[in-house]
């Protein structure tokens, strides 16, 4: 079976689905998924593997696209040459090459130092790793959060997490950028199907959302409902603005999926430019009962 065939069928999809109609279909498939891991914990794993196909498939689909709109690029480029279209390609190409294979060798010299460079850096970074205690939370910014010093390096970010609960050796932070979900600009959409990407593959124990970033997954089976605590534990400590809900899609129930813990003085403390915080908690972590406890201790250092 043509291998493009074969990734729409398992999207789903004919093949002359749009490229929204895809995005539309993926987030659908992976809300079900996580719906399907939550009913049949028994089976997360292989269902987690199912899934894992799905996405190849909707990677797939996306980089034969990008290299039929490459074909079509050049198509205009050199298809005032008619049948002659290819030599002309092929010699284009051709000048280009000897014009800059000078400076090309010197390039791939780069490159092969670089390679090497980098083998030794991975070697060293999965030894600093292995000698690393084991992580006690990870965390994901997802939304439109940036550093305040305006860097990448997420770092202080961790560190002010692990003073804030000295009992922990070791906390993750990952940032999740989603831009606005009614953007008509390219460059939204792209990064909007990169932040898709990144949720299918990674597994932090708690997402801290703007409401940009919750309206768009907050109740497609990410995060789980909070009511247990937010009846028990959590009881005093919120007030019903707090409580962020959402609606089930598969039975219309409506639960609270996340809390909102900007007015806490320890989010001030986080080196995070941020305009909302709703903390979630990811269906099925490992490490439920740490992510708790830090919503826990945000919510009791409330203003």
């Amino acid at each position: 079976m043509d291998q493009m065939k074969e990734a729409y069928e398992r999207m789903g999809l004919p093949e002359d689905a749009t490229k929204e109609q895809l995005d539309d279909r993926y987030t659908l498939l992976m809300r079900q998924t996580r719906s399907h891991q939550r009913r049949e914990p028994d089976r997360a794993e292989e269902i987690e593997a199912e899934f894992s196909e799905i996405t190849k498939a909707y990677k797939f689909i996306l980089e034969e696209e990008t290299r039929k709109s490459l074909e079509e690029m050049n198509q205009k480029r050199y298809g005032k040459y008619k049948k002659f279209a290819g030599t002309a390609e092929k010699t284009d190409h051709f000048f280009r090459y000897y014009k800059f294979h000078v400076l090309g060798g010197i390039a791939l010299i780069g490159v092969l130092i670089y390679i090497v460079i980098s083998i030794f850096n991975h070697q060293a970074e999965k030894e600093r790793l292995a000698s690393l205690p084991p992580v006690d939370l990870e965390v994901m910014f997802l939304g439109s959060y940036m550093n305040k010093d305006g860097g990448q390096d997420l770092t202080p970010i961790e560190d002010a997490i692990l003073a804030q609960f000295p009992e922990w050796k070791r906390v993750t932070v990952t940032m999740n950028y989603v831009p606005p979900l009614d953007s008509n600009n390219p460059q939204d959409a792209a990064m909007l199907q990169k932040a898709l990407l990144v949720l299918s593959t990674e597994r932090p124990d708690l997402y801290i959302m703007d409401q940009t970033a919750y309206d768009w997954v907050g109740n497609q089976g990410m995060v789980r409902p909070l009511e247990a605590e937010v009846e028990g534990v959590w009881k005093d400590l919120l007030t019903p603005e707090q409580l962020v809900k959402g609606t089930n899609e598969e039975d219309g129930s409506e639960h609270v999926y996340a809390v909102d813990i900007l007015g806490s003085t320890m989010s001030e403390e986080l080196p995070v430019l941020k305009k909302d915080m709703f903390a979630g908690i990811r269906e099925g972590t490992e490490r439920d009962a740490n992510a708790q406890l830090f919503i826990k201790q945000y919510l009791e250092s409330s203003k």
